[in-house]
């Protein structure tokens, strides 16, 4: 399905528009239609400019060609288009909104699996029985057919990988067809098997995803390869530039070991392709060579913290959010960004980690930049209503400290009180900022941050923890616009800020009233 650039492209080309005629005809800036064309800003479903589009294309699609096209377009081969402008502006409406709701479903998908996800079994259980490995090596050059035939030598590869004393680091990248990899459940859980304990002996992997796949479909993929990336072994990469899919390749290396490649034509190809399998080093030094050439043509995905990379968090958290730009926060808990400094520093002081004091300089600075960006950007919090009882047992956790330290450390009392008045003193003091509590929270256990134009950081808080911080365009404005989505259920006048300031007043004095 054709993306909403894409469809904006089409209807604008075909009905002669250039993006200053577009701008006036729905009251926007010609640089904010450029952004939609181009695929660096989509819109929510419900965005009050969508309307006023469709009615101007529906009004400028009136010859014979056009309309010819726009049917093609929007795959109506049995039925035909209305005349009458105002339905056909209503079908253009349907036409534009309908991958919002696809890509909302998507995201939903991927979040609720991710919130649910539990490791199967503990790394290093057994996860392959050895006794199916395998028993010799293919010789050099060997030819494996079909999918059947990639499947065998997937399995080689990986195989020759164990065996290895000294770990390497593995080169992955496949944009053919990968019904190879999905569709066989009793291979799927062979391969990732094997994969994982390819990883546990402390092999790397640099893969190159194709984000030209559908949204699901990379999410869905994001999603196989969780347990994997969750072992901080893995850096996944992007090629940002469109292909055309025609002719496709898959490159699996691993230096001075083995490699498998192969080429197909189309989204079938992989049915009948040949995949070489090599062991000459000579082979496979040329095949990485080929595979680097691509590398530095690409971007990385994203990046994956626990526990282990805490500064490396702080440090791509902080270049998030010095980029300028409106933000949407969706978490079970307060935000660490609203914590104020006294509680900062007494929470950190119980920290179980060398790094405490960097840790607690990062967050002097970040409250300071986040005050100074409500004077011109919004921010905006979608957070469960707090619990008194959770906080009088003493098991209220502050926001992403899982990433900051490895052992459990939650607000006392008073320090979840403080929070609360920082909170309502922010609410009383800047226009720009907007909390809104809601009872039951969409996709508990997970956290969702982003920022316009930027990016996300998608955080699993419920154990095992992990976050993910995501910059490639698609998938960004995905997010953005499944927390625009969820925003926009909520009010957002003048009442709902008292009614929040009111709520929050009543929880601190409960909770004033148990110290």
């Amino acid at each position: 399905m054709k993306s909403f650039n894409e469809k904006l492209d089409l209807l604008m080309n075909l009905t002669n528009t250039t993006n200053s005629i577009l701008a006036r005809a729905i009251s926007v800036d010609p640089s904010f239609v450029s952004r939609l064309r181009r695929g660096l800003r989509s819109p929510a479903k419900n965005e009050n400019y969508i309307k006023p589009m469709s009615d101007y294309i529906a009004r400028n699609c009136t010859s014979a060609y056009q309309r010819a096209a726009l049917k093609e377009a929007m795959k109506r081969p049995d039925e035909g288009l209305p005349y009458d402008a105002e339905a056909l502006s209503e079908l253009i409406l349907e036409w534009f909104s309908r991958e919002s709701g696809e890509r909302k479903s998507a995201v939903e998908s991927f979040m609720k699996g991710l919130s649910n996800f539990q490791f199967r079994k503990m790394p290093g259980s057994g996860a392959i029985d050895t006794g199916s490995a395998p028993k010799s090596t293919p010789v050099n050059g060997s030819v494996f057919y079909g999918v059947e035939g990639k499947r065998s030598a997937v399995i080689h590869f990986l195989s020759l990988v164990l065996g290895k004393e000294s770990p390497t680091t593995l080169l992955l990248f496949s944009d053919e067809n990968m019904e190879w990899l999905t569709e066989n459940r009793e291979f799927t859980d062979k391969w990732a098997s094997l994969l994982f304990q390819v990883l546990m002996k402390g092999n790397k992997i640099k893969i190159i995803h194709t984000v030209s796949r559908s949204l699901d479909e990379i999410l869905a993929a994001i999603e196989n390869w969780l347990p994997m990336y969750m072992t901080g072994n893995i850096e996944p990469y992007y090629y940002p530039k469109t292909r055309d899919g025609i002719f496709r390749r898959t490159l699996f290396i691993a230096a001075g070991t083995a490699a498998v490649t192969s080429s197909s034509v189309g989204e079938d190809g992989a049915k009948s392709a040949a995949n070489v399998f090599f062991t000459d080093s000579h082979a496979i030094k040329a095949l990485t060579e080929e595979y680097k050439g691509y590398f530095f043509l690409c971007h990385p995905l994203m990046r994956i913290f626990t526990s282990k990379n805490t500064m490396d968090y702080l440090g791509v958290l902080s270049e998030f959010e010095e980029e300028e730009g409106h933000r949407v926060l969706k978490t079970d808990m307060l935000s660490a960004v609203t914590m104020p400094l006294e509680v900062a520093e007494s929470i950190y002081s119980r920290m179980e980690s060398k790094q405490k004091e960097d840790i607690l300089a990062y967050h002097r600075r970040r409250v300071n930049a986040f005050e100074n960006s409500l004077k011109k950007y919004n921010f905006a919090e979608i957070v469960k209503t707090p619990d008194v009882d959770t906080v009088q047992c003493g098991k209220a956790a502050p926001n992403s400290m899982h990433v900051l330290t490895a052992g459990k450390v939650f607000y006392t009392v008073g320090e979840y009180r403080r929070h609360l008045e920082n909170i309502i003193r922010l609410l009383k003091s800047y226009d720009k900022y907007s909390l809104h509590l809601v009872t039951n929270i969409e996709l508990e256990g997970c956290m969702l941050y982003c920022k316009e134009d930027v990016g996300v950081f998608i955080e699993k808080q419920s154990l095992p923890p992990v976050t993910f911080a995501l910059n490639e365009r698609n998938m960004s404005s995905a997010f953005w616009d499944y927390l625009r989505l969820m925003l926009n259920k909520l009010s957002k006048d003048s009442l709902q800020r008292k009614h929040t300031i009111n709520t929050l007043y009543s929880i601190n004095q409960a909770l004033k009233a148990l110290e």
